[in-house]
């Protein structure tokens, strides 16, 4: 597969990001819309066609010199370098047309205004590029690449945008058409949610589609409810030049797959979706990097290493994962679309800061399931600790430290303490030690503030001893 310096790629992703920045600028609902048709025949002379339509707020031609490096470094036979573009601003009379040819050295033959057509008085906007691109053999992966950036910027979902894909081969009798819309099966789906719980819709049909909304598995959608959901945010505002660094970060787990036969059993890698300005993007350095030195232990995940791919994707591995998939999706916006970037170190630190408040809010909610590994070492002697203490309670000759000891555990209403069987002990104990370990493990510092396994009078640092008895006093923590 070509990799993702490929220009046909880095071309349709420059016209798709601007595209969604114009709709982003517009007050109205939007509709983005590319659109490939191809010759049958691979190789042939017929250029394969491809427009990129948005109804966002109209285009200033400026926007399109963006292109100049990349024109540069494109072979001529791959792409001439020539543009037509369409487009009316709400305001405007008339619908301009314009031909840029980006690989035309001299400025003034580099524009061309074409026929203008008037409004009639009608309100609209928007924006069409139309540009052919060789027929050759990386025309099918290039495809393939397209539908798999359009499916993740369905994840996303920005708010008043509604996007499709159309891919037609025409030339022969087996002419077919693809098409590839927005749709969800999250009933509680809504266009006017914040940006944040868009994007967990997202990625809730993502993950229970396996990554392709063409392989719906019937056992998995209907256990859309059951998803482990953790989400974070972090910004950073320059009130002086009202401007905006937003970063999302969405983290959602499947617990169990549905059926031993779905895809998604013992998937021991996850690949982290990464959004800049509601398009998907090549992750950064910093960021990646900001990924691998994450304490993921802290939050009962092993870490067995991270790559990134070929196409900017970053890729992390697990080991002995317990989950049947793990999805992440991180996106980092500006408050104003066609906003120029911030630097890579205040990225970092938000993507950080908004990646830990998401596993936080994870482990807040199923503090059980994300015992960090520490935790998870801990609990494991809890049943052998829990039958001891429950033996020596039980087999004491001591009626009173019995009762006492009977409802403190809160076994009182069960029937007198004669009745109450070892194993209502062992559990009531095991209850009390795992809520505590739950606590401890959430905390910053589990050294601070650790609760007591009955929930006695704390005895003070300067109490005196009974020496008549000899008994020593205990608090018993863990």
């Amino acid at each position: 597969m070509a990799s993702t310096s490929s220009p046909h790629r880095k071309l349709l992703h420059s016209l798709v990001y601007w595209a969604v920045q114009r709709c982003r600028m517009s007050e109205s609902p939007c509709r983005l819309t590319v659109s490939l048709k191809r010759p049958a025949e691979l190789a042939s002379s017929s250029p394969l066609r491809v427009s990129v339509s948005d109804t966002g707020v109209g285009s200033k031609l400026e926007e399109f010199l963006e292109l100049d490096a990349l024109a540069r470094e494109t072979p001529v036979e791959k792409w001439d370098g020539t543009l037509l573009i369409t487009t009316t601003g709400i305001n405007d009379e008339a619908i301009y047309r314009y031909q840029i040819n980006l690989q035309e050295e001299i400025s003034s033959a580099r524009f061309s205004k074409l026929a203008t057509t008037y409004k009639n008085n009608a309100r609209f906007s928007g924006t069409e590029v139309c540009l052919c691109l060789s027929n050759d053999a990386d025309v099918d992966d290039f495809i393939l690449w397209l539908v798999g950036f359009f499916r993740k910027i369905q994840v996303i979902r920005a708010a008043n945008l509604a996007c499709e894909l159309f891919v037609e081969q025409t030339g022969n009798a087996d002419s077919r058409n693809a098409c590839l819309t927005q749709d969800s099966d999250d009933v509680h789906h809504s266009v006017t949610a914040s940006s944040i719980d868009q994007l967990v819709s997202g990625l809730k049909d993502y993950t229970l589609f396996h990554g392709n909304p063409c392989d719906k598995c019937g056992a998995c959608l209907l256990n859309r409810d059951l998803l482990k959901i953790g989400t974070g945010a972090a910004n950073h505002v320059d009130r002086r030049k009202s401007k905006g660094l937003h970063v999302e970060v969405v983290i959602v787990i499947a617990h169990t797959a549905s059926d031993l036969t779905c895809c998604m059993v013992n998937c021991p890698a996850t690949q982290v979706l990464y959004y800049e300005d509601f398009v998907p993007c090549q992750i950064s350095q910093s960021s990646f990097d900001m990924l691998m030195s994450t304490d993921w232990q802290r939050y009962g995940f092993k870490l067995k290493g991270g790559l990134m791919g070929d196409e900017g994707n970053a890729v992390l591995e697990w080991d002995n994962m317990t989950f049947a998939r793990i999805d992440i999706a991180i996106h980092t916006y500006h408050e104003c679309a066609m906003q120029e970037q911030q630097g890579s170190q205040q990225d970092r630190y938000l993507v950080r800061k908004a990646l830990k408040s998401a596993l936080s809010h994870l482990k807040a909610d199923h503090a059980g399931d994300f015992l960090s590994c520490h935790g998870q070492r801990v609990r494991e002697y809890v049943p052998d600790l829990a039958e001891s203490i429950a033996g020596l309670i039980l087999s004491s000759t001591d009626e009173e430290f019995q009762d006492e000891c009977i409802a403190l555990l809160g076994l009182v209403g069960l029937g007198s303490e004669r009745d109450i069987s070892e194993r209502a002990v062992q559990s009531s104990i095991s209850e009390k030690m795992i809520r505590i370990i739950e606590m401890n493990d959430t905390k910053e510092n589990a050294e601070d503030n650790v609760p007591y396994l009955f929930e006695c009078e704390k005895l003070e640092e300067d109490s005196e001893l009974d020496e008549e008895d000899g008994d020593e006093d205990m608090a018993f923590g863990f």
